[in-house]
């Protein structure tokens, strides 16, 4: 090769870029739809007018229509071009393609395939957005994203209960608690819930704590006083000792630490299963009624309809559509309109059957391996993340219908899916920073 030599006092001329535009555009467009997708999948609602419109049963939010279609056509089309490492991000996460795949097989039996082939494409859409944050932002960089957009999201509840209450606090018995832009006081706390996960992860991956991470605490804590959500601020509660123990753990105090780890979380799954099997003196502290605002009374309607077609279901949101001669018998049977099955578990039989049910006990499985894998290799912290992960899922489902829906439980499984294919330790304890 032949060597030029440039006068003194002149710069070589830098090679042409060899990364593309892309490489430095795609993750910046992939911030943008981040915060789209956490205001869609938080439950957040823009409301115009001076109350929350009724829900009909099969009835779509225009509004989560386009945002859906948004991540569906940006994060496809990003996924796409990233080539190889989204790939690798899609594999990571078989156990839930499998789930889908059977969810859009059900059209095929399906009471009404137009809703179960138009409610698939958000959980295809769901897809594509976790594959192209995993291969274009990385999860901790999403959950930085999650937590200045819940922040937002705080601030515009506390205006609405401040400047519109008609639309900013809930209706009927809990008239009192503030629900700001989401539709009930309940979706409110189970956005607040995975921001206390989020956080948990950004904790853990750092490695020590920072006095805005109590801060953020705090305003959490706050807002689930104030939006009544007991459950989610129970699990909050569990999620910051969890957290603050694995940080204990991960500096040596091991044993001590699994030992306080077992009195924690014992205690508080204590309160949690007291609470779901009806010990009066229990619900009355709480202020819940023994019924579970009527949940049991659903449950057993629910179990009768699932009988009639165990093994597949009714397809994937086809069951609760106005007008629907089951739902008119199950409301008939508990005197109020029902929205749901409120059990994550009942709702994937009544909707995918028992085959359903395998099918997301596989993806639970799979996650635990995978999490004991993770902190057999080292990868202590993430393991015990993930594993926190699945058990708020698996909580909140006892009483929520949210186990197949497009919305922050299943995001944050399948990010934790993502995080622990990783080759590498994403979270170890950092050592302290000079100044």
């Amino acid at each position: 090769m032949r060597h030029v030599v440039l006068p003194p006092g002149v710069a070589p001329v830098p090679p042409p870029a060899t990364l593309p535009a892309f490489a430095v555009v795609g993750p910046r467009v992939q911030a943008v739809l981040a915060a789209c997708a956490v205001f869609l999948y938080s439950g957040a609602k823009i409301q115009f007018g001076a109350t929350f419109a009724a829900n009909e049963l099969g009835a779509v939010d225009p509004l989560n229509r386009a945002l859906q279609l948004l991540l569906l056509a940006g994060c496809g089309l990003l996924a796409l071009r990233a080539g190889g490492p989204a790939l690798r991000i899609g594999a990571r996460l078989w156990p839930y393609l499998l789930v889908l795949a059977l969810i859009l097989a059900s059209a095929a039996w399906s009471q009404s395939a137009g809703h179960t082939l138009r409610r698939s494409l958000a959980l295809v859409a769901l897809v594509a957005f976790v594959v192209a944050t995993g291969a274009l932002l990385g999860v901790g960089r999403f959950f930085r994203i999650l937590m200045g957009v819940m922040a937002a999201l705080i601030l515009a509840s506390l205006a609405e209960a401040a400047l519109r209450p008609a639309v900013g606090f809930d209706t009927g018995e809990y008239a009192n608690a503030i629900r700001g832009v989401f539709p009930q006081k309940n979706v409110l706390g189970m956005a607040l819930l995975f921001a206390a996960l989020a956080l948990s992860f950004l904790v853990l991956e750092r490695g020590r704590l920072r006095w805005t991470d109590g801060a953020w605490l705090g305003v959490l804590l706050v807002m689930l006083v104030l939006a009544r959500s007991t459950t989610s601020l129970l699990l909050t509660a569990v999620v910051a000792g969890f957290t603050l123990l694995v940080l204990w753990a991960t500096r040596g105090a091991l044993w001590g630490a699994v030992a306080g780890l077992v009195a924690v979380v014992g205690a508080a799954s204590g309160v949690i299963i007291f609470a779901g099997v009806g010990i009066e003196g229990l619900f009355d502290l709480i202020g819940k009624d023994s019924s579970l605002t009527g949940r049991t009374f659903i449950w057993d309607g629910v179990w009768r309809i699932i009988a009639g077609r165990p093994l597949l279901g009714h397809g994937y949101a086809a069951f609760w559509l106005e007008n629907s001669r089951n739902v008119r018998s199950l409301s008939e049977l508990v005197a109020w309109d029902v929205p749901n099955a409120h059990s994550g578990y009942l709702e994937v039989l009544l909707q995918l059957g028992w085959a359903g049910m395998a099918l997301v006990g596989l993806m639970a499985a799979a996650t635990f391996a995978l999490a004991l894998r993770a902190m057999l290799r080292g990868q202590v912290a993430l393991g015990f993340w993930a594993l926190l992960v699945l058990a708020m899922v698996g909580i909140l489902n006892r009483t929520e219908s949210v186990m197949l829906n497009p919305d922050l439980p299943m995001l944050f499984w399948l990010l934790a899916l993502v995080a622990l294919g990783g080759p590498s330790p994403p979270m170890r304890p950092s050592s302290p920073e000079r100044h």
